[in-house]
């Protein structure tokens, strides 16, 4: 093994004679790939007698044995699959779709602090409505607002609710 990191060295420094890499296939093919030039060709050049060896060489590719098994045969038929039907997919964006549409205006409109709210302070008595991008803040002063003043969030969920139920009523192809 440290023979030949001693002639990778010396092939790589450039002072390696050319019968030595001739005579070496794995060399002569990390010659031909560094230096991007046939070797045999450069060889018969310089007169040095190139052997003839039509064996591949088989130091740097592992040639792995055919297999003595039978090549597979045809799959057969496939199953049929089952038709679904896209009404209960529509069913179900609908429903979501009015779902998320009522929840929002019933928080808009009465808030959903009227229905539930855990938190105690006078801020939270006179402000029912909901912040959809505070939950975390549930049983807290920021956790709610006043009625009737819509925020993004509230346009968000409006427009998801009806952009599910949309989906939900179209008609495939």
């Amino acid at each position: 093994m440290v023979d030949r990191r001693e002639k990778l060295q010396q092939l790589l420094d450039g002072e390696l004679d050319p019968s030595e890499i001739i005579s070496d296939p794995t060399l002569a093919s990390l010659a031909e790939r560094i230096y991007g030039m046939d070797i045999k060709v450069l060889l018969a050049e310089k007169g040095i007698e190139v052997p003839s060896d039509d064996s591949p060489s088989t130091s740097l590719i592992e040639v792995i044995p055919s297999s003595i098994l039978p090549p597979p045969g045809p799959l057969g038929p496939l199953p049929a699959l089952e038709q679904t039907t896209a009404g209960s997919r529509n069913t179900l964006f609908i429903l979501l779709g009015v779902l998320a549409i009522s929840v929002a205006l019933l928080n808009l409109v009465m808030g959903l602090g009227e229905l539930y709210n855990p938190c105690t302070t006078n801020w939270c008595a006179d402000n029912s409505k909901f912040i959809w991008l505070a939950p975390h803040q549930l049983t807290q002063d920021g956790g709610w607002g006043s009625v009737g003043a819509a925020g993004i969030p509230d346009y968000a969920m409006i427009g998801g609710g009806l952009v599910l139920t949309l989906l939900g009523l179209r008609k495939k192809a």
